[in-house]
């Protein structure tokens, strides 16, 4: 809180005592101006050190990478401090601190390219960097040969700087209305306004140099950095604190990025087909190749994703629709199975659906144990579903807890109880044992519903006639099957 106080305090005594020496006749007037700009440029770089220090593990990255752009901008004034020692008007004549504003330009790019969001993401940010470089080392070479020609006007260069700056806050905008993560969003809200007042800052300073012969534009140096001092002493902007991009937005920032880079690369390459053609179409081919590899990594990562994706949807289908214990359909199977072949089965010979119970299970249950008693669940269900295959379109299921269902399609009342009666038998001769020790056999009362000799019940009447045929077997002493409205007893 303390940083907050005296942050813009300190930055406007520092602004204005660079205002006041500009305005007075000091003597060395541009080594005065370029000391205030590099005490406002340490000081800032010192804050935004601290932010990096304080950030999160993944927005670290980008809080260094603006430190690098303004350590980088810090070099070139201290060139420029360096040369008016000796050259008291800024002439350049030892130093040309044209690479070091394209190194800035080039971080705060990569800011802005930089998404740690997705291994995928990670990747693409690499190679959106190295068109990034490729720029800015074409641009650098473009200025470095018009300083060298006399007949270049100081117009066409400054316009030349604008056209940097420009895209440099178009880019970083772009990002910005794409992020998604609020800390994230606040960092780019301070990049972005850093941007906009740094290249207005410049354009205006440039051209008063030309117009004018007073020292007082060299405040506009210091100013910006002055004002993203006192942003990266808060602990939090307030701007855009509403905002927040839609799904659409999100993808079209990510897909607007490679191509903006791209098409940058690619129109510094043109600039420099007059004087290194050869580099230019090397250039050129760079940019073409580096964009179709990305696009063919994010191609193949896709296809990756849309594969797993299907994987997993089958495989969530399969556990929404079958029991995990037994392997059988759950109930929520049954019913979509029974929802969507009920009403063609009144066109056939009918259907029977069997409710099938295992008798006295919780005294299993409580003799043996749980672990017994799920072994005993799976064996029934592998019988069932064996002694289902025989029946053709037979399906199996597990209604719940001790209770299973079979399907009997186009199969009357009395083959269907001919059937169950074999399936009882079956089961009830099977071996049972639990770690080696035998329990007691296992026994099934069953209860049979047909749609057959009647008027086409509801599913839910036919699924309550076969729970009235089960109980009424429980009744009856269990280990039989019963059918509703039944002949007899089996």
């Amino acid at each position: 809180m303390r940083i907050q106080r005296w942050t813009p305090a300190f930055y406007s005594v520092l602004v204005a005592a660079h205002a006041g020496t500009m305005l007075l006749p000091f003597p060395r007037r541009m080594t005065w101006s370029y000391a205030f700009v590099l005490a406002v440029l340490g000081v800032t770089a010192l804050l935004c050190a601290r932010r990096a220090m304080l950030a999160v593990t993944h927005n670290r990255p980008l809080w260094l990478l603006l430190l690098g752009g303004l350590l980088a901008k810090g070099t070139a004034f201290i060139l420029l401090f360096a040369d008016s020692l000796v050259h008291h008007e800024g002439t350049l004549v030892m130093a040309d601190p044209t690479f070091w504003f394209c190194l800035s330009s080039l971080f705060f790019v990569s800011a802005a390219a930089y998404d740690p969001a997705t291994p995928l993401l990670r990747w693409a940010s690499v190679a959106d960097v190295a068109v990034g470089t490729l720029a800015a080392g074409l641009f650098y070479l473009s200025t470095r040969q018009m300083l060298a020609s006399d007949a270049t006007p100081p117009e066409r260069l400054m316009l030349f700087f604008d056209v940097l700056d420009l895209f440099v806050v178009i880019f970083v905008g772009i990002r910005l209305l794409g992020t998604r993560r609020a800390d994230e969003r606040r960092f780019y809200a301070v990049l972005t306004a850093f941007m906009i007042i740094d290249a207005a800052a410049a354009s205006v300073h440039n051209r008063f140099v030309l117009a004018s012969e007073s020292y007082l534009p060299e405040v506009l140096l210091s100013a910006p950095t002055a004002m993203l001092g006192i942003m990266l002493a808060r602990r939090r902007t307030v701007w855009m604190r509403g905002f927040r991009p839609s799904a659409a937005q999100r993808r079209l920032s990510v897909s607007l990025r490679p191509l903006a880079l791209s098409i940058a690369a690619s129109l510094a390459a043109f600039a420099f087909t007059q004087a290194q053609p050869v580099l230019a179409l090397y250039a050129m081919a760079t940019v073409l190749l580096v964009f179709t590899m990305r696009g063919t990594l994010i191609a193949w990562y896709q296809l990756t994703i849309e594969g797993q994706l299907r994987s997993l949807r089958r495989g969530l289908q399969h556990a929404a629709l079958h029991d995990p214990l037994t392997g059988l359909l759950n109930r929520r199977g049954l019913f979509r199975w029974l929802s969507r072949e009920y009403e063609p089965a009144r066109h056939a010979r009918g259907l029977c659906i069997a409710l099938i119970d295992i008798d006295h299970f919780k005294l299993y249950n409580d003799r043996y144990g749980h672990l017994a008693g799920d072994r005993c669940l799976e064996q029934v269900a592998r019988a069932l579903a064996r002694e289902g295959d025989g029946m053709p379109a037979c399906v199996v299921g597990r209604y719940g807890g001790e209770e299973f269902l079979m399907l009997l399609p186009h199969v009357s009342a009395i083959e269907a109880r001919r059937f169950m009666d074999v399936v009882r038998a079956t089961i009830g001769a099977l071996p049972q044992d639990f770690d080696g020790q035998p329990t007691h056999p296992v026994t099934l009362s069953v209860g049979i519903a047909s749609t057959q000799g009647r008027d086409w019940p509801t599913l839910d009447r036919l699924l309550r006639d076969a729970d009235v045929a089960l109980y009424e077997a429980k009744a009856l002493g269990r280990n039989r099957v019963v059918v509703h409205e039944a002949i007899r007893v089996a």
